[in-house]
């Protein structure tokens, strides 16, 4: 299979945390089929599953609540974008508490954010003024040159 690179992916899943591991394997898959390193899908796995549980348990305060997942799949990497409908004020605090931590000091208000920061280039958050919360994680692939 040959795949043209960059292209977007973009899911919306209901705000149901039995979603994510299928949504987290597709995401992998996609980046194996893309010609990324297991390790690299795998690492990529573990940030898809930690985003998207925070969007679920702390940014869907209703029933109907979506989560939408943006990937854009370039050769030197993968961007993610997840968007929730903003959680309640207590769960919008701890997020901001969250990222304030320095990356270097543990914190259990981490919401796993820790290992996302880890394992990505960047993070970062956007909360607007109706709490609706916006994720943004870029990772680049390892001893990426342009002969690859």
């Amino acid at each position: 299979m040959n795949i043209q690179l960059p292209y977007k992916v973009e899911l919306s899943f209901p705000g149901d945390i039995e979603y994510i591991p299928a949504i987290r394997k597709f995401i992998s898959e996609i980046l194996l089929v893309s010609h990324f390193s297991p390790k690299f899908a795998y690492r990529s796995e573990i940030i898809v599953d930690e985003i998207c549980n925070n969007a679920v348990n702390y940014g869907c305060k209703t029933e109907d609540a979506r989560i939408d997942l943006i990937c854009n799949i370039f050769e030197d990497g993968i961007d993610f974008t997840v968007k929730d409908p903003g959680g309640d004020n207590f769960h919008v605090e701890r997020l901001k508490n969250a990222l304030s931590v320095e990356s270097d000091k543990k914190s259990d208000k981490g919401l796993g954010l820790e290992i996302v920061r880890m394992l990505s280039e960047s993070l970062n958050v956007v909360i607007d003024e109706q709490n609706l919360t916006s994720v943004r994680v870029v990772r680049k692939r390892e001893n990426f040159s342009q002969n690859n």
